[in-house]
């Protein structure tokens, strides 16, 4: 006879031969590495503007932290106007300066005050777009710094690493027995039903332990990287949750997901320990698992996914916390893109998952022991029919290559012209058509897009903004579409742009960049909201690039993004007059009239010579310019702005550089003349 050994030893053999033996802690501790190397890589703040601006945006909220009241309104409204009435009267002081009106002195005093105003205007712009959506519900929505939090809570993709981890756990506690017919031993022996119940606490346990340890980790980070300031305000201090009617606090909701998480990851290896004595082979119970989660992951809603007894809602958890978002449909009417998961609904998919979680684990169980222990005959066995499923997994590799990696010599771009140049080749905005057209030499002039497949699989596709670069032209496209599902219901929209290289040889074309920029949907399938990373794309109407990095000019401001990490950076120059790059700076008028060039290689930006310009233009000599200091003439300069000569006597409005030409629009009657050099 067999003596039956103590549960303890049982359960201290198998977790040594699962975690060392079968190397399952060395996979929960790769998956741990990975999922932090991944976090720590691709994660941006999802308000730029707020962490840009962090120390001006900490200053307004030490006056606004906590609850909106009327005294934080009064501070608000005066704080405007104090801004826009700074703004207001250094250009007045400017203009009545260069027209030798005021002195010097008087000057330097007008601008000093507005600029004691305007010292954290970039942080009160943050902090009023906060006001905005806090003033919709004052008594559920306070003011505080939300990047840290929305980013805990926000997310809502599978962690692929932690899933591959927990298929290959679940696969193996039973299947590597199965493989070398080890299980019908076990069987045979009074520890094969305890050993069958340390195999499913071992793997039960491990996922618990993982998913808690990549909360805190996850925690950690978010607290050391941005803060996690006022865990007990609303959660509906953070957008995401705005419309969401549940009483948690934001520590509170952290709990929350954290614990739905760990139940996802018991209810899943749960399942698959049972699928593991059945199917007996290491890769169909992978499948089977992979199956369960990607195929609603891509193919559902998020507003059906939540409401199904499966492991893929509570592994992605904040759905369930989240309130119900509305979309404007084509005939103005709000569309529900998503629809809140109330408390009686919850409970019901939430009771359906213990009980499928209680059955498989028993099942598991039972399937290991040996009958006559059960007091029971034994069944039959019933023949498994294996199910085929597809997974597909497209890997986007988008190409860095341009036309030349380097950008020429030659580069002379204007973003005020409508026409740019290049080795042969001319891209020339049309007002009335607005499209892009492409002259070449010798050839009749065509669209920058000729594909008549532009446009036909999309609600709307525009060509949104050109760039020449030698014989290439760079072109940005904006895609909106709108997805539907099989029943007819609005599902979701997204809005994606591109750049687009095209060789003007051969008219080959290549995509560089592609960024989703307002969308309901994931490319997995499940509805998030991207945040603001890149919410100036749709605002982009010029951009141009060298060998590292894309620059967009956005209204008031110009946003650098690396083509390898797409990290996004707002550069500190003015975006409200010409902008012109060479390839190796970019030039602006500041505030002050003065033209500076920023060295995108430094990051810095130096002055030009002594330049004081209403307008400029690059050209490939150097700069034409209005010069401010001589009564608006038109003047020529080097690039270092020395060798500064007259070419224009009459005051003028503005100077444009396009096709090789130079011209000006005159102050006295409007006219555009050509100048002579």
């Amino acid at each position: 006879m067999f003596e039956e050994e103590s549960p303890m030893r049982v359960l201290a053999y198998e977790w040594k031969k699962l975690m060392i033996g079968q190397r399952g802690l060395a996979c929960l501790v790769a998956a741990l590495v990975a999922s932090v190397a991944w976090l720590t890589a691709t994660d941006q703040p999802r308000n730029i503007a707020m962490e840009e601006s962090r120390a001006d945006y900490v200053w307004c909220l030490e006056r606004l932290d906590g609850a909106l009241d009327q005294q934080k309104e009064i501070w608000l409204r005066e704080k405007s106007e104090a801004i826009a009435e700074a703004k207001t009267a250094r250009a007045e002081a400017q203009e009545s300066y260069y027209n030798g009106l005021i002195s010097a002195e008087e000057y330097e005093g007008v601008a000093a005050r507005a600029n004691e105003a305007l010292s954290h205007e970039r942080g009160f712009d943050a902090a009023y777009q906060q006001f905005l959506y806090v003033s919709e519900s004052p008594d559920t929505r306070y003011f505080l710094e939300t990047n840290g939090w929305v980013g805990l809570l926000s997310a809502q993709t599978l962690d692929f690493p932690a899933l591959l981890a927990l298929l290959y756990l679940a696969s193996t506690a039973f299947c590597s027995e199965c493989a070398c017919q080890m299980d019908a031993l076990l069987r045979t022996t009074p520890r094969g039903r305890a050993s069958a119940r340390s195999k499913g606490l071992i793997v039960v346990g491990a996922a618990v332990a993982l998913c808690a340890a990549l909360s805190l980790i996850q925690l950690a980070f978010f607290a050391a990287k941005y803060g996690l300031p006022h865990g007990d305000y609303p959660l509906q201090s953070v957008s995401l949750f705005g419309t969401s009617t549940k009483g948690l606090s934001l520590a509170g909701a952290f709990v929350a997901a954290a614990a739905l998480r760990c139940f996802g990851a018991a209810m899943l290896v749960s399942v698959l320990l049972f699928v593991s004595v059945l199917a007996r082979k290491h890769a169909l119970t992978a499948l089977v698992g992979a199956a369960a989660t990607l195929i609603p992951l891509v193919g559902l809603p998020a507003q059906f996914v939540f409401r199904l007894p499966l492991p893929l809602p509570f592994l992605l958890a904040t759905g369930f916390l989240e309130g119900s978002r509305f979309m404007q449909g084509d005939g103005g009417e709000s569309v529900a893109v998503f629809t809140e998961v109330p408390p009686w609904e919850f409970a019901l998919v939430a009771g359906l998952s213990v009980a499928i979680t209680a059955f498989a684990l028993i099942r598991a169980v039972r399937r290991s022991t040996n009958c006559w222990l059960l007091k029971k005959r034994p069944r039959s066995d019933r023949g498994i029919k294996p199910v085929a499923a597809l997974l597909l997994v497209v890997a986007l590799l988008p190409s860095l290559a341009g036309c030349s990696f380097e950008t020429t010599d030659t580069v002379v771009y204007n973003s005020a012209a409508q026409s740019l140049a290049g080795d042969g080749i001319a891209v020339t905005f049309d007002d009335e058509a607005q499209a892009y057209t492409l002259e070449r030499e010798g050839a009749t002039p065509v669209a920058v897009e000729t594909s008549p497949l532009f446009g036909a699989f999309s609600d709307e596709e525009l060509v949104k903004g050109a760039y020449v670069d030698g014989p290439c032209v760079y072109y940005l496209t904006s895609r909106t579409q709108q997805y539907v599902d099989r029943v007819g219901n609005y599902n979701s929209t997204f809005t994606q742009f591109s750049i687009v290289r095209l060789n003007a040889d051969t008219l080959e074309r290549q995509v560089i960049f592609e960024q989703i920029a307002d969308s309901d949907r994931s490319l997995l399938g499940i509805d998030y909201t991207v945040g603001d990373t890149w919410a100036f794309l749709p605002d982009c109407h010029r951009f141009f690039l060298n060998n590292r990095s894309f620059f967009f000019v956005v209204n008031d401001k110009i946003v650098e993004v690396d083509r390898a990490t797409r990290a996004t950076h707002t550069l500190a120059i003015p975006a409200d007059g010409n902008i012109a790059f060479d390839g190796r700076a970019i030039y602006f008028i500041d505030e002050d009239s003065r033209l500076q060039a920023y060295d995108i290689q430094t990051h810095e930006a130096t002055f030009v010579g002594d330049v004081v310009a209403r307008s400029f233009c690059l050209t490939e000599d150097g700069f034409c310019y209005v010069n401010r200091l001589d009564g608006d003439a038109v003047c020529t300069c080097a690039k270092d702005g020395s060798d500064s000569v007259v070419v224009l006597e009459g005051p003028a409005l503005s100077v444009d550089y396009e096709n090789g030409a130079l011209s000006a629009t005159l102050k006295s009657d409007g006219r555009t003349v050509p100048v002579e050099l």
